[in-house]
C-alpha cells in the first residue's frame, strides 16, 4: 500500500535551519470538502453555461489530482526554501 503522505521543507534565511514536516493527506483532504462541497455546484453551472458535460469535466479534474502522486516542487531564495513532495 502506499503511504499517503505530502512532505513539506522549510528553510528560513540563507544558513536557517531546515524543518521536515510529513503532512498526512487526509488532513488535507479535510480542509478541501468543505471547497468542494461550495465548488461542485458551481462548476455544474458553468459547464451547463458553456455546454461542456460536468462528469467529464470533473472526471478530469480528478486524473489531474490523482497525478500529483509522485510530484517535487522545489521553491528556491536567498532568503527561503520551500520543498513539496507529494509521495
Amino acid at each position: 500500500m502506499i503511504p499517503m503522505v505530502a512532505v513539506l521543507a522549510l528553510r528560513s534565511g540563507p544558513q536557517g535551519r531546515r524543518w521536515w514536516i510529513p503532512l498526512p493527506l487526509f488532513l488535507v483532504w479535510l480542509i478541501l470538502v468543505p471547497l468542494a462541497i461550495v465548488w461542485i455546484p458551481l462548476v455544474i453551472v458553468v459547464c451547463a453555461i458553456v455546454d461542456v458535460n460536468p462528469f467529464q469535466a470533473m472526471g478530469t479534474a480528478w486524473q489531474l489530482l490523482a497525478g500529483l502522486r509522485k510530484l517535487r516542487l522545489d521553491v528556491e531564495t536567498r532568503e527561503a526554501d520551500v520543498l513539496l513532495t507529494f509521495i
